[in-house]
């Protein structure tokens, strides 16, 4: 195994290897990153007769395309481990677990498999062996940097989903951090406590934020989400995005509920439908508001109107106080007349409250930091979008 060069990655802050080393050792690697990894994908049964003959291809020695690896930073982001050209051998031997294919997935396994199959022909089975492969390998990178690249080199013959991918990349987060929780599926139960978030709930906040789109993805613009990646990262590519997203959602959630002081809508039978929620944390725990949330912030980078998600979190301090039972009521009528007449209520609700929070943090809106004046702006825009 030898490093042939070393290049700074500027558009992810990373440091790119390029190693040679033969298939022999690569399968030692390679059984260490898809046997401990949980993170990385499962294997995908197509194109059989493709590899088939990818298989013979190595018999004879072709030159395969080069697999991309990455050392993935699996403990705290902010404390990147310092791997550089001069021990980064010496990690890859023993570090493998740490290591994630971002490109060559099949290809990797058809090499696996190969060696197997050659197993009982020991002349066959050391010239596979023998055969020199080049490996790429990312160093120093950051979660948004992995997303980035899986995106772009597409992960393969068959890609995963947008979401699949955060997902996998951020489940070391699924029990939460600091003092949040997340719930994830297995556990089956509601959130309760204010500290608390279905974590597929925030996996889809957090899609909202990196697409700058409200509604659940059913078909994916890859080259909008990767600008959209681009333009959020634009400052410093080793932001966890996905823990400050969370974190600034979490503290705008505590300021509501600090500022309306216990506020619990009353049933006064103007409701034709079961209201949206009857709390602060009924309100703002359920995705339409966090989806909601992730895409308006999205928007508000995108256009300039705040810097980052810092800036949320320092306005967060800032939102006014004044009439906000008033505004939290009439936030539960508008919810209803939506239930009402929406075709489709979830992502009507999303709407609602990208509006709501679009208004709430864009200076230039009479809305801003005002809640009562963001609530009927969300409903004005809502409307307007609905009759256009």
């Amino acid at each position: 195994m030898k490093i042939l060069t070393s290049t700074p990655d500027l558009k992810i802050s990373a440091e790119n290897h390029l190693i040679e080393m033969s298939i022999g050792e690569y399968s030692k690697i390679a059984k260490d990153i898809l046997q401990n990894n949980d993170l990385q994908r499962k294997r995908v049964r197509t194109s059989n007769r493709s590899y088939s003959l990818l298989k013979d291809d190595i018999k004879v020695g072709c030159v395969i395309p080069p697999i991309v690896l990455a050392i993935f930073p699996t403990k705290n982001i902010e404390q990147f481990e310092v791997i550089d050209k001069n021990n980064l051998v010496k990690s890859i031997e023993k570090n493998g677990h740490d290591l994630l294919i971002l490109d060559g997935l099949q290809r990797t396994y058809t090499i696996l498999d190969l060696l197997n199959e050659v197993e009982g022909n020991s002349q066959l089975l050391e010239k596979v062996k023998s055969i020199p492969l080049r490996i790429e390998v990312y160093t120093g990178i950051s979660k948004v940097g992995v997303l980035y690249r899986m995106l772009t080199l597409n992960t393969g013959q068959t890609p995963m989903s947008t979401r699949h991918q955060v997902e996998m990349l951020y489940s070391d987060y699924k029990n939460g951090f600091d003092d949040i929780v997340f719930i994830t599926e297995s556990e089956n139960r509601v959130p309760i406590a204010e500290n608390e978030f279905r974590f597929s709930d925030i996996i889809d906040g957090f899609m909202s934020y990196i697409t700058g789109d409200y509604s659940p993805i059913d078909r994916e613009d890859l080259v909008n989400i990767i600008k959209n990646l681009e333009l959020l990262t634009k400052d410093d590519k080793r932001e966890d995005l996905f823990k400050k997203l969370v974190s600034a959602y979490y503290k705008f959630k505590l300021k509501v509920n600090v500022i309306a002081n216990g506020w619990e809508y009353e049933e006064f039978g103007e409701l034709r439908k079961r209201s949206f929620g009857k709390n602060v944390n009924e309100i703002f725990i359920k995705v339409q508001t966090i989806s909601g949330f992730g895409a308006a912030i999205s928007f508000l980078i995108e256009e300039g109107l705040v810097k980052d998600l810092n800036s949320i979190i320092l306005l967060v301090d800032k939102i006014k106080q004044k009439n906000i039972e008033e505004a939290l009521n009439l936030m539960i009528r508008h919810l209803d007349e939506i239930q009402i007449n929406a075709k489709k209520i979830g992502n009507e609700q999303r709407m609602y409250f990208y509006y709501f929070i679009r208004s709430l943090f864009n200076e230039a809106n009479d809305g801003y930091l005002d809640v009562e004046k963001s609530v009927q702006q969300a409903y004005k825009f809502y409307k307007a979008n609905m009759l256009g």
